[in-house]
């Protein structure tokens, strides 16, 4: 009896841990999204009701760059492959959401390398084609 109390209460706490660490991932990726969000509403000039969008999109994004990097963390080419689709959507959906004034200043800052939520994808890139193969 002592030990399946011990087992249950083991169990519980690697619950509550697993529990608190995506608690803490999910609010650093909120935090992510929401100071790029704020970097590009200064710089291509979003209004608050874009801006919403914006965040929760860019936040979107975060989270599956964070999924993809852990379940292929082990094939580059295949993460490489995967983030890329996932770039490829959120411009897509920005496209749909900005002006074209907005957007057209939205792909300078990429082209620029300087856009706030492609610098994650751009560091997540560069480390997969830096991975030994």
């Amino acid at each position: 009896m002592k030990s399946l109390f011990a087992l249950l209460l083991a169990g519980s706490l690697a619950t509550a841990s697993l529990s608190a660490q995506a608690q803490q991932a999910s609010d650093r990726l909120r935090a992510e999204a929401m100071e790029d969000t704020r970097l590009l509403a200064n710089r291509i000039a979003l209004d608050d009701a874009r801006s919403v969008r914006v965040r929760q999109l860019t936040y979107d994004r975060l989270v599956q760059e964070s999924q993809i990097t852990t379940m292929y963390g082990d094939d580059p080419a295949m993460r490489q492959n995967k983030l890329r689709v996932v770039e490829e959507e959120y411009t897509a959906k920005l496209k749909d959401l900005l002006t074209s004034v907005q957007f057209d200043r939205y792909q300078a800052l990429v082209a620029a390398g300087t856009a706030p939520a492609a610098r994650h994808t751009a560091t997540a890139l560069k480390a997969s084609s830096a991975s030994p193969k």
